[in-house]
């Protein structure tokens, strides 16, 4: 089975099903490639037999050698102490972890160094790491690793969101915030060294939220001022490894999407409150977006496939993004006509090959 197969129904028959961050197992199907091709297709810049699944086509890890993940899980027993040496507090009606409020880690961002010390990845048992994970990497897929805390939510998280937001802006602190910035910068680039190192990663993401669900935390010049220049850097310092880079950023961002380009960002799981087909054709040719069908929990059938069929009509219609959905029958569906997708794209010479 190849590139050159034309859909066959037995493409749908289950092969496996496989583990899912935040969420139920996905099912994989009988496909001519593997996951891992189809989606290393996307990412350089040919196009996908299927549109790639965000869940079930990557080996998604979130590493327990990292302190970051050790402070913010749901399995932590005692003190939740990350690499910056700040306290997290896990709220199970949420599922997730928050920095203990009230008391932020550094009272003074001009002197941030007299109160933390940034970690060293290289000094993290990576080798025992990569045991303890093993099982969970399949060759035929992708391996993505995730990165919480970058730049703006590690500021953040040793100086609380009010004095952080203030610290970007105020001419008085911004010195102290670049100086910041470059070490957090070298902290993740030795991370991802070591991804690439110790897990042969091929792709590897950077989860900083920069908005709230009706606009940016900041300004398009604010970002361009603070966090580009260490931004960019990472997205150079990634591509260099061999890797790509996949962003993680909540909230209603679209006007920062120019900036995502500029920083070489390959990839970004936005929400769907960003209108992903109009940046899709803005941008489409440069950036990979995430999106899915939209329906409702209790839609009908009928309803999931009227939204499946505008999907490929329209965002989805040259294969080229990813899909993040666990919906079984949207999954089934949108594998099923994106295939065949592909083999008309070809027969009439607009597949990317």
């Amino acid at each position: 089975m190849g590139l050159q197969d034309k859909f066959t129904i037995s493409e749908l028959e289950i092969k496996e099903t496989v583990p899912a961050p935040f969420g139920p197992p996905v099912e994989v199907f009988n496909t001519p490639i593997t996951p891992r091709e189809n989606t290393l297709r996307l990412y350089e810049g040919k196009t996908p037999m299927w549109i790639p699944f965000a869940s079930g086509d990557s080996n998604h890890l979130m590493l327990d050698c990292d302190p970051e993940n050790q402070a913010r899980g749901p399995e932590t027993k005692g003190p939740r102490i990350d690499g910056w040496g700040v306290e997290w507090v896990f709220v199970d009606v949420v599922g997730g972890a928050m920095v203990k409020p009230g008391n932020p880690k550094v009272k003074d961002i001009c002197h941030w160094e007299d109160y933390v010390t940034p970690p060293d990845p290289d000094t993290w048992d990576w080798a025992g790491c990569y045991e303890r994970n093993k099982d969970k990497i399949n060759p035929d897929r992708v391996t993505y690793i995730a990165a919480p805390g970058c730049l703006f939510e590690r500021l953040i998280a040793v100086l609380d969101v009010d004095n952080a937001l203030v610290a970007l802006i105020d001419e008085d602190q911004q010195e102290a915030v670049h100086r910041f910035f470059r070490a957090v910068t070298e902290v993740h680039k030795k991370f991802y060294a070591n991804c690439k190192k110790g897990f042969n990663a091929d792709i590897v993401n950077f989860n900083d939220d920069w908005g709230t669900q009706k606009s940016e935390f900041f300004s398009v010049s604010t970002v361009r001022e603070m966090l580009l220049p260490y931004t960019r850097e990472l997205g150079e310092y990634v591509h260099s490894l061999g890797m790509y880079w996949d962003l993680h950023c909540c909230g209603k961002v679209e006007k920062l999407v120019p900036v995502f380009i500029e920083e070489h960002m390959d990839s970004w799981g936005g929400q769907p409150l960003n209108d992903k087909a109009a940046l899709k054709k803005q941008y489409g040719d440069r950036f990979i977006f995430t999106h899915s069908p939209q329906v409702a929990p209790d839609a009908t059938e009928e309803e999931k496939e009227k939204a499946i069929a505008e999907f490929m009509a329209g965002i989805g219609a040259d294969n080229r993004l990813l899909c993040d959905t666990r919906d079984p029958y949207i999954r089934k569906r949108i594998y099923e006509e994106s295939r065949k997708n592909f083999d008309r794209l070809v027969a009439e010479g607009k597949a990317i090959m």
